[in-house]
Formats: structure tokens, C-alpha cells, sequence
């Protein structure tokens, strides 16, 4: 009679072998899928600037901002602050007094920097106004996205593109003309040295790529008046002759004013609006646009979530690494228990209109706005 097999026993050892290898097998799918999609974005190293665009080289005095990619000023019959601009740029101080408090501060700045040490991690999101697949131009929408995870606080703060400051190496003029001159670099050294915040990444994409994710998320309602409407349809038309689209395209009416199902070009025009409010009340629907995409990501399934990223991270580029892009995600967890705030720089009073060699620019106090900045930040 043949011996009986003797019975494998499944023993604890066995068990825990078992489970040790399904958690590889996890961790290792998992790791898969999250490097798929960040290699998808266009990572660019910040200090490696090709723009495209003709860099300035004046180590002193400044050139104006080119507005090239700006559509011509508006002659429609719309109630705007001009009677304010007028009133503040009175008292705002001659153009070597103001040249000389920007020098004040850089000073002051590099003195005072370790003041201005922060837990948040800063994010700057970029838009450039330029066409298509490109990358150069104008920071015509800058939003320094702060996470803080000790205040569990997430403070969008816009800066404006018209404060006028200091560019490293470049001389004097408007914020905007900082990416424009030499990318993500200067244009965050620029920020770190005349407020004393450093920025640690950045986000940039062109207004086109805005069009086409909220076309993809399925249109925006936004609240819109008639006097926007008319500046919204300046831009329209100029999207159109872009895109070679007949110019009728997207076009609204007076009636369409109130709230407004809004497609991609036309929710793109409403963040351009310039000439109801000034740049103020822009940077304003700037980040209503941003609020709004954002509640919308947040009620997708997790197959419309991969098919947006498939879409549109390559069109972003970026210098987050791997790691800061698995820290965002963890933080993304918890996001529902985070505090969402917004603020603008500069702040209301501390700031006054200026022309200088034929531009119009905000001079400001630099170091009150980092203050309130880093109050709201820091919650102290």
C-alpha cells in the first residue's frame, strides 16, 4: 500500500508571505499608474528658458511691457474707473521717487527675509496669454495657490499684472513682463525678492488650453452683465480669428446677460475682461473660473478623472518633481477639510496708480501686502 502525502499546512508564515506580496503587487501597480501620468505632463526644468520670445538685455533703465498679444483698447461707451485712476495717481509720487522706493525695498527685503519664512507650500499658477501649444508671452494671470498643512488653509492670492517692480538684471516695469523676459525663474525670483515670498513651483498653461478643459468639464455658469458681455465679445471674435472660426462664433446678446451657461471661448473671455472694474475685478473672475473647474473635478468618477488627464497633461507645463506631486495628492485627501481663502495683491489702500513712460502701473507698498499675506497664510 502506497504512503499517504503528507498535507501542506497553511501556516501564519505562509499568510503574511501572501499579503506581503499582494501589497507589492499594489504599491507596484499603484506606482505604475501614478508615473504614467506624470511622465504625461510637460515637466520643464525653470532655469532652462525658451521661449521663443526676444530677450531683453538692458542691465539698467526698463522697457514697456509688450501688450502685442492684447486685443486694441475698447471704444464702446462703458462705465469704468477712470475717474479713480485719475484721483489716486495724483500724490503717487514722481518717477525717480518711486524708483527709489523700490530700491528702498529690495534692501529691506534681503535684510529682512528670514521674517518672512513661511510652512505653506506655494504654488504659482501661470496663464500666459499665447496661442495654442505655446508657452511664451505675457503672465497675464498670475494665482499663488498656498497650502498650509499645520492651519489645514489654502489661500489663492492673485497678483496683478501691472504692480510695478523690480526685475533681476532687467530694470523696472510691470510684473507681467517678468515671465515674458525669462520664464518661471525670473519670474518667481522677481516675486521672492520684492515680497519676500518664495514661490517653491510652478503651474503654467496658455489661455487656449483653459478654453478646451472647460469645454471638456462641459461648460461653466457664471454670472455675467451686459457691460461684460460687450468686452466679452471683443475677445470672442478675437479667439475666432485665431482658430479660424467664422467671426458670429460664441457671440452674445444684451439678453444673454445674468447667469450664463458659458462654453469654453466664452468663460476664456470673461477672465480677460479688463475694461469693467480694472484688473481688480479680472483677477476676481480669474479665480471664480478656478473655483468653479475645481467643483466640477471634484463630482467626476474616477474614469472621467483619467480620461481629463489623458487629455490635458500634456499640454501642462510645470517644474513639480514626482514627490511634489504625491504630497499634492495625499493633501488632495483631505481637501474637504481644508479652508479655502482668496486675497489680492496688492490690497485695498496700499497701492496708487501711476504712469510711467507711457504705461499705466500700480505703484504699491510692498511690505504691507507681504504682511497681510503672510497673516492670511499663517493665520498670525
Amino acid at each position: 500500500m502506497a504512503p499517504k502525502k503528507k498535507r501542506k499546512i497553511f501556516t501564519w508564515k505562509n499568510a503574511v508571505i501572501c499579503v506581503v506580496i499582494a501589497l507589492a503587487a499594489v504599491v507596484l501597480a499603484g506606482y505604475a499608474v501614478f508615473h504614467h501620468y506624470y511622465s504625461l505632463l510637460d515637466y520643464h526644468d525653470p532655469n532652462d528658458y525658451d521661449s521663443g520670445e526676444a530677450m531683453l538685455t538692458e542691465e539698467s533703465g526698463s522697457t514697456a511691457a509688450d501688450d502685442s498679444t492684447e486685443t486694441p483698447t475698447l471704444h464702446i461707451d462703458i462705465e469704468t474707473d477712470e475717474d479713480a485712476v485719475i484721483e489716486t495717481a495724483e500724490g503717487s509720487g514722481s518717477e525717480g521717487e518711486i524708483e527709489d522706493q523700490i530700491l528702498a525695498n529690495l534692501r529691506q527685503m534681503e535684510e529682512s527675509s528670514s521674517l518672512y519664512e513661511t510652512d505653506a507650500f506655494n504654488l504659482l499658477l501661470i496663464g500666459v496669454d499665447a496661442r495654442e501649444d505655446s508657452f511664451s508671452g505675457n503672465s497675464d494671470a498670475m494665482i499663488l495657490l498656498s497650502i498650509n498643512r499645520k492651519t489645514k488653509k489654502v489661500v489663492m492670492t492673485s497678483l496683478l499684472r501691472d504692480i510695478y517692480l523690480s526685475i533681476p538684471g532687467h530694470g523696472n516695469n510691470r510684473l507681467n513682463h517678468a515671465y515674458l523676459t525669462g520664464g518661471m525663474s525670473l519670474l518667481t525670483q522677481t516675486i521672492q525678492n520684492n515680497f519676500g515670498i518664495h514661490v517653491d513651483r510652478c503651474v503654467v498653461i496658455n489661455f487656449y488650453l483653459m478654453m478646451d478643459m472647460v469645454d471638456a468639464l462641459g461648460g461653466l455658469d457664471l454670472d455675467v452683465s451686459a457691460d461684460e458681455i460687450k468686452v466679452m465679445n471683443m475677445y470672442i471674435e478675437n479667439h475666432n480669428r485665431m482658430l479660424e472660426k467664422p467671426l458670429e462664433t460664441d457671440v452674445l446678446s444684451e439678453a444673454d446677460a445674468g447667469l450664463l451657461h458659458a462654453n469654453g471661448s466664452q468663460t476664456l473671455a470673461y477672465t480677460r475682461v479688463r475694461y469693467v472694474g480694472t484688473d481688480f475685478a479680472r483677477t476676481g473672475r480669474q479665480r471664480t473660473v478656478i473655483n468653479k473647474c475645481l467643483e466640477k473635478i471634484k463630482n467626476m468618477n474616477l474614469g472621467e478623472l483619467m480620461a481629463l488627464a489623458e487629455e490635458f497633461l500634456p499640454e501642462v507645463r510645470t517644474d513639480l518633481t514626482q514627490g511634489d506631486c504625491a504630497s499634492l495628492l495625499l493633501m488632495l485627501l483631505r481637501f474637504p477639510d481644508y479652508q479655502i481663502e482668496t486675497m489680492t495683491i496688492p490690497s485695498e489702500g496700499t497701492y496708487r496708480f501711476a504712469e510711467i513712460r507711457d504705461m499705466s502701473v500700480l505703484t504699491i507698498d510692498f511690505q504691507k501686502n507681504t504682511e497681510e499675506w503672510h497673516k492670511l497664510v499663517e493665520g498670525d
